[in-house]
Order: C-alpha cells, then structure tokens, then sequence
C-alpha cells in the first residue's frame, strides 16, 4: 500500500516538531541494557504472533486483492513439561500455542480456514527456531473470534465493509518510539546473542550450534567505560554428556564470546567481562526453551521492534506484533518510527529519535505529530526531505510483511 496521491504530497508538513535536546544513554554513567533472545518465551510469542498476521495477510492478498481486519497480539505460548537430565528428554505434556484475537473468517461468501492458517504459521516458525522440537509436541488452539459492535467488520460482505483498504485510518490514540543509532551497550547485546544464529536460504533463523539452546538471555550493565553482561545461554540435555561436558561447553562459549565482545568494545576505549549461567544447577534444557518446563510466553513482553530493552531510552508503550499492518498504531508507526530514525541518522549524520502520535480516527500517515529529537543541529529543509522520501514513497504495507524481528543489524 503506497501512500503516494498528489493531495499527500503536497501535504503540510505542519506535523513535524524537532529539538535538539536528545537524552543519548552513552553519555550516561550508568546504563542498562537487556536482550531476551530468540527462544525466549516472550520473543516467540510476539515472532508467531507476527507470523499469523503475515500468514493471514499474504492469504488475504493473494484471494482478495485486500487485508482484511485481524488482530493477533494476545497469543499466548508455554506450559509444556518437559523433563530431562545428561543424555535424556522426555516429552510429558505439549506445549500449548493460544492463539486470541479477533479475525475476518471470511468475505463475502468465501470462508477462510483461520484455523490452518494459524497451525501452519506456528508449526513452521518453531521447528525452525527450535529444530529438536516436533508438531507432536505443539498443541495449537484457535481461540478467535468475529465479535464487534460492527457485525460486518470480521466477516465483511465485499470491500465496503473493509474501509481502510482503501483509507487507513489510525486504530488508536498512541505513542510510538524509536531511535538511531545504537549505543555500544545495546549493539554488543544484541550481536552477542545473535552469535549463536544463523539464517536459513528463506530468511529464517536457525541454531548455529547443535548443542545449545535458543532460550538465551542477555543483560548488559555499563558503569562509565566497562560493561559487565550476564548472560543465560542453555545447553541441549541430549547433547550434555556430564556435568563436567556441561562446564566445558559454558567456558568454551564463554572464552568465544569474550573475544568477540573485546573486539566490539577496545576500539571504543572499553572493558568488558563476560560471565554465562553463574547459578550453581546446570542451565540444560531438552529443546532449547523454557516454555517445555512450565514456562510461558505472551505478546508485548519481550524486546522492543529493535530487538532490545533499553530502560534508559524513552519508549514505546504499544506491542509491535500482530497487529494489522494496515492501520493499526502500534504494527505501523513502530516500524515506520525506526525505518525513519534510521534514515534520519544515516543521511543527517546526527543521532536521533523519533517518536509519533496518531489519533483515533484521524490520519495514520501522516500522523497527528512527527517529532524528532537530536543532540545535533539538523537542516529543516534537510529534515523535510527525508520525511517526505520516507512517508510518501513507502510501500509500508509490503515493507512490514517482509520485516522480521531479527532485521536489524546493531
């Protein structure tokens, strides 16, 4: 979807706010910085839940010519039991993927079998992210509804019944916020999680190593020039041949990382110490989550569009995953605020953030306000040019079905 008429580019740019009084937390003496990686029980909750609504929508286009209303951001993933120990897995009870939102069933008098769409979206995901697991072990429940006060809004007649096809409008009242670029502490958490993936030939991410787990967790705390992480970093049970082999694998990742972490930092004048699963029992795991033991996942707990959580950076309070990627704030601003605070600081050499506030019920692009805050100076002009390229050339629809949580680099 193109928001390119020529009534939009002419549009004021009256929505456009700027100040240059940029809080950048590398300035700080104290930061703080967390990555939950790609096995964690919250990151795969808001991954499927965008899978579902990249599903759902390519469904919709490829049969309809339009995406029709859904919303996918309350899924819920976890409460298996798992048991396993040195050389062992035993699977006990699956583990359960619900599925809550609200969802077109149909158009017209065409049905749409959201139930199979929902299935293959989640059973494609995890075996790729979690290669030890099998659909045996996924229980996958529907738990949609077509409940509106507009009892055409999810299960519309013809294309009248979906209005913001043809003009989206903003769903909500909302903040959203991105920045660019990454401080040094957020660049070295993300990477050294992303170390233990690797992508697949159709874009996915795959484990690298076949004896570690994808439930990784880093925490990075930054004290003036030295950054002390603590990491959780499971070893497959299957895998783990002893307690001692257990140690091995922990201070041989751990030699490997500080390595690649010294790299990152020296360049910068910095110090880092690298310490992984410094609690006593073994982190050992059969399939490399903890949603196998009881753990669970849920939407809008997990890293931030860019793939971390950063308490010192003014953030945005609305979940990214699963909302439609036609109109709604969160899915759409939360991409389109970090695709801007990119472009902002790649083509403005200045380091930004970019925060946007839509309406309910009033425009979604542009929104109701635009604003940039920059330590550095920026051209006005400048900065309009690149508002302008980004907002009116955007094909934003088909740029978000293509985005994946891990498209960042840091």
């Amino acid at each position: 979807m193109k928001i390119k008429t020529k009534k939009e580019v002419k549009m004021s740019l009256n929505f456009l706010k700027t100040d240059r009084n940029l809080m950048i937390p590398d300035k700080l003496p104290f930061e703080i910085v967390e990555r939950k990686g790609v096995g964690h029980p919250d990151s795969l909750a808001d991954a499927l839940s965008n899978e579902i609504s990249v599903y759902f929508s390519k469904h919709c286009i490829d049969n309809f010519g339009i995406i029709l209303h859904h919303n996918f951001d309350k899924l819920y993933i976890g409460g298996g039991n798992f048991t396993n120990n040195f050389g062992t897995c035993d699977r006990l009870k699956p583990i359960m993927v619900q599925v809550n939102g609200r969802i077109s069933d149909r158009f017209g008098r065409n049905m749409i079998e959201i139930e199979s769409i929902q299935k293959k979206a989640v059973e494609n995901y995890l075996c790729k992210v979690l290669p030890n697991i099998t659909k045996d072990d996924l229980v996958v429940i529907s738990n949609a509804t077509q409940f509106h006060r507009n009892p055409r809004r999810f299960s519309p007649r013809n294309r009248r019944d979906v209005p913001d096809a043809d003009r989206p409008m903003a769903n909500d009242t909302s903040l959203c916020v991105s920045h660019w670029p990454p401080t040094a502490t957020e660049s070295l958490v993300y990477r050294l999680e992303k170390y233990f993936w690797e992508r697949t030939d159709d874009g996915y991410l795959t484990p690298r190593f076949t004896e570690i787990g994808g439930d990784i967790k880093v925490f990075a705390i930054r004290e003036d020039k030295h950054i002390d992480i603590i990491m959780s970093v499971p070893t497959l049970s299957e895998k783990t041949k002893s307690f001692k082999h257990y140690l091995e694998l922990i201070y041989d990742y751990k030699s490997k990382l500080t390595v690649i972490a010294k790299e990152i930092v020296s360049p910068l004048d910095m110090t880092v110490s690298i310490e992984i699963n410094p609690q006593k029992n073994p982190y050992m795991l059969g399939i490399g989550s903890c949603i196998e033991c009881g753990e669970e996942g849920v939407v809008g707990r997990g890293n931030s569009i860019l793939g971390i959580i950063a308490p010192n950076r003014c953030g945005t309070q609305e979940s990214w995953a699963g909302k439609n990627p036609v109109y709604h704030t969160g899915r759409v601003w939360g991409y389109l605020t970090a695709k801007l605070a990119q472009s902002i600081s790649t083509r403005l050499n200045v380091k930004c953030s970019v925060s946007a506030i839509t309406q309910c019920g009033d425009s979604l692009i542009p929104p109701k306000v635009l604003h940039i805050s920059s330590e550095e100076h920026i051209g006005h002009n400048e900065l309009e040019e690149v508002v302008k390229s980004e907002l009116l050339s955007a094909d934003y629809v088909n740029e978000i079905l293509n985005f994946r949580p891990w498209s960042y680099e840091l």
